[in-house]
């Protein structure tokens, strides 16, 4: 009876031992599985961050292109029209040896031998001539004309300057350029913010808003990493959960509803009570989530 009472308990023990080696492997292949999608995520941002930065390179040596073809056809242009002969130049003066005729008869005063045309002078009329030769047209250059071609596009690179002293003055201009849409400039601007003041109370709020320019033109993509660079520099501070919004509509719009719903449940979960949280939740009634 003992024998048995003993080898009961042993098989008890071995299918014990056998749950919990069931569940550490399963908890490892989830987390294996969570690393590997961390890792895809992470890659397809970088690709569309390079597929970016080839647009723009691109677009900008075609704008140098455009404005060297229209400064080469301006002068062009302008050698064109400087080359032109007046009247004046191009009509050769005529000479005695070309058989010139003149009013001069051999008798009068001036007369030189050889002057003589072998043509038969014509009869004059008796009518008084209202001048002695025909005028010469007046000698006219014109003005060279230089055409001026606009460039399609305008590259401006934007220097923000302090209109304040200290990082208060630096953050307020990033903030009003955003404002006024212009987040090209919001956006140095605050890169400069963070590179001058990186321990300053306004650090978070730069990094958000910088986000927000690239939210603002439609590059998801570098929002999300912008975003997540708040939320993981700064996990305690409010803006993180603007952050974590931001973060979850931007997945939402690049088609990505699963990521979407995991940072707005996120946000939830970490700033119930924050504005945030309640306009994730409406994000994720619409979701689904």
């Amino acid at each position: 009876m003992k024998t048995l009472k003993l080898i009961l308990f042993v098989m008890l023990g071995l299918s014990l031992v056998g749950c919990v080696t069931t569940q550490k492997d399963a908890a490892t292949v989830s987390a294996s599985t969570e690393w590997r999608i961390k890792s895809l995520e992470e890659s397809f941002l970088n690709l569309r961050e390079q597929q970016r930065r080839m647009a723009d390179e691109s677009a900008l040596a075609q704008d140098r292109m455009d404005q060297r073809l229209a400064s080469l056809e301006t002068e062009i242009t302008a050698l064109k029209v400087g080359g032109v002969e007046s009247p004046a130049e191009s009509t050769p003066e005529p000479s005695a040896n070309d058989g010139w005729v003149t009013d001069l008869k051999p008798e009068d005063e001036g007369w030189v031998d050889g002057q003589k045309s072998s043509v038969e002078p014509k009869a004059q009329s008796s009518e008084e001539k209202p001048w002695a030769e025909v005028p010469k047209p007046p000698t006219v250059i014109p003005e060279p004309k230089v055409v001026q071609r606009s460039s399609s596009k305008t590259v401006v690179g934007p220097k923000p300057v302090e209109s304040l002293s200290g990082s208060k003055g630096l953050y307020e201009t990033g903030l009003s350029q955003y404002n006024a849409e212009q987040f090209d400039a919001s956006r140095a601007t605050f890169d400069q913010f963070l590179q001058k003041y990186p321990n300053d109370g306004l650090a978070a709020n730069a990094l958000y808003w910088k986000g927000e320019t690239y939210y603002s033109q439609k590059n998801f993509a570098q929002a999300i990493l912008t975003f997540k660079e708040v939320t993981g520099r700064f996990p305690k501070h409010h803006k993180s959960a603007s952050a974590l919004l931001k973060i979850g509509m931007s997945y939402d719009k690049v088609g990505d509803a699963d990521n979407s719903i995991f940072y707005l449940r996120a946000l939830v979960e970490d700033f119930p009570k924050s504005d945030a949280a309640r306009l994730g939740r409406k994000e994720l009634a619409r979701l689904g989530g």
